[in-house]
């Protein structure tokens, strides 16, 4: 008898170690749960703004489609808030001007020097510990610089000297690191990629014969003309590819301001890795001279290159 009662006094408690390792199954359970949410968002909103991006290239009121994809923006955030704790998802704003240029992959195409652009983002960090976060949001930027390449025309070969100027709504998708706080200071860094749609893509551009075939060397020679064809804010949204995919770097400081308000200010690099041109035919070129076949016929082939910035990010975090 005095064995069953004291197996009937036993209490089952787990130990400690036993605690800890539930603990950590269910902060698993979180992490998993807030980032199968976090891509289902994501591919709505993908598609949604795919859509919304179409309508801004065939019509004029670019400005109206913006404001409305930002009211999309703002009630998606909203209603995804709503299944995290506020310790959970962290969301703001900021201005990200940046400088731009371009890169030639094709050796073809001559890229000019840094461009300044403006952006803006909306920024959700979805927390998962003190430390770590999912860099979220919605990034809209221009990027663009100058670039010079050649064309065959009736009369030779043309020199196209142009400035693109290019606006994007960008996905990024980052991995974030912050330290604990030092002086009401929390220092921070992220990597990631990010998915672009092209909704904007203008140029200007000078047009001017630079080659012309002498029959006398049966060869073409280089030839300075004084007529330009000048245009500015030319269409060149066939030449451009709707996607654009890049690698995102960064880092940057988060300086505690009233409350979970905080001022953050940092620089990323955001590099395309993708061509981000479309079927521009260019004239190939070897040692400075146009490339013939055998027939003397002009060699060609399509554009490639894609674009790279430096930004400065303002913001603050609510």
């Amino acid at each position: 008898m005095q064995d069953d009662n004291v197996i009937k006094d036993i209490s089952i408690k787990p130990s400690r170690d036993e605690t800890l390792f539930l603990v950590h199954i269910e902060r698993i359970k979180k992490v998993v749960r807030l980032s199968l949410e976090l891509i289902v968002f994501s591919f709505n909103f993908t598609f949604t703004t795919a859509k919304m991006s179409t309508l801004m290239r065939n019509s004029q009121t670019s400005s109206l489609s913006t404001a409305i994809l930002l009211g999309f923006i703002a009630c998606s955030a909203l209603l995804f808030s709503n299944t995290t704790s506020a310790q959970d998802l962290r969301m703001g704003l900021a201005v990200t001007p940046n400088a731009a240029w371009m890169v030639s992959t094709d050796y073809d195409h001559i890229p000019g020097g840094a461009k300044l652009n403006f952006g803006y983002e909306f920024i959700a960090d979805l927390m998962f510990s003190e430390n770590y976060a999912l860099g979220l949001g919605v990034h809209i930027f221009n990027t663009g610089s100058d670039l010079t390449y050649q064309v065959e025309s009736p009369g030779g070969i043309d020199d196209v000297d142009r400035t693109y100027n290019l606006q994007y709504v960008e996905l990024p998708f980052t991995f974030k690191m912050r330290t604990k706080e030092i002086g009401y200071m929390k220092i921070f860094s992220k990597f990631g990629l990010g998915l672009g749609m092209n909704v904007t893509a203008l140029a200007s551009q000078d047009r001017h014969l630079s080659w012309d075939f002498n029959d006398n060397v049966d060869n073409w020679v280089s030839v300075t003309s004084n007529n330009h064809d000048i245009q500015d804010g030319v269409d060149i949204t066939e030449d451009i590819k709707f996607f654009r995919a890049a690698m995102i770097v960064g880092g940057g400081i988060e300086k505690s301001l009233t409350g979970s308000t905080s001022l953050t200010v940092g620089l990323n690099y955001n590099a395309a890795f993708s061509n981000i041109y479309n079927n521009v035919t260019i004239i190939k070129f070897n040692s400075g001279n146009p490339e013939v076949d055998g027939n003397g016929t002009l060699r060609t082939a399509d554009m490639k290159g894609h674009d790279r910035f430096f930004e400065l990010s303002v913001g603050i975090l609510f």
